[in-house]
């Protein structure tokens, strides 16, 4: 169970919030609609990276959304070009796609959130730094949930696993 949650952590951090996020706070792009320099706009970046809301100084600021040319979309809250607020992930990574709905800092999960992955799994809980970290309960896709609290992506102290009809405590 902990190398499945350290390979999936590991996939979370490198694949899937290593998109190209920093195009999103160059001005390597082209403004093709409205007001890219201090309002709403549409921009293309050199990396085929499209950025679609609010801009200040022309570097993404407020609500929009980004949509890569892989198919990946971060819909939510920017700050100088960085993912910082409230905030929709949705991977469309060929090795391990990923939907994120919560809280964001520095382009990571950070903060509440509930991370669903494609093999049926799920986290509902604390993030800090793109990894589970707090409080939080994760389901496995053998139907048992971990529940406890959690540091750097790995389950600490006691855990309560749930299966159908009971609990244990190890």
């Amino acid at each position: 169970m902990k190398k499945i949650l350290q390979l999936t952590l590991f996939l979370i951090g490198s694949l899937v919030f290593a998109q190209d996020k920093t195009s999103t706070n160059e001005s390597n792009g082209q403004c093709i609609s409205g007001n890219c320099q201090n309002g709403f706009g549409v921009k293309k970046f050199d990396s085929g990276t499209l950025y679609i809301g609010e801009f200040w100084d022309d570097i993404p600021s407020g609500n929009g959304t980004v949509i890569w040319s892989n198919g990946s979309i971060y819909v939510g809250d920017f700050i100088r070009g960085e993912y910082k607020g409230e905030g929709t992930f949705i991977s469309q990574d060929s090795n391990n796609n990923i939907l994120y709905v919560g809280e964001f800092d520095n382009n990571k999960p950070n903060g509440l959130g509930t991370m669903f992955f494609e093999n049926q799994e799920f986290f509902v809980g604390h993030f800090k730094s793109g990894e589970f970290n707090g409080k939080g309960y994760f389901h496995n896709s053998n139907q048992t949930i971990e529940e406890g609290l959690w540091k750097k992506g790995e389950i600490t102290g006691d855990t309560a696993i749930t299966r159908k009809n009971y609990i244990i405590f190890e």
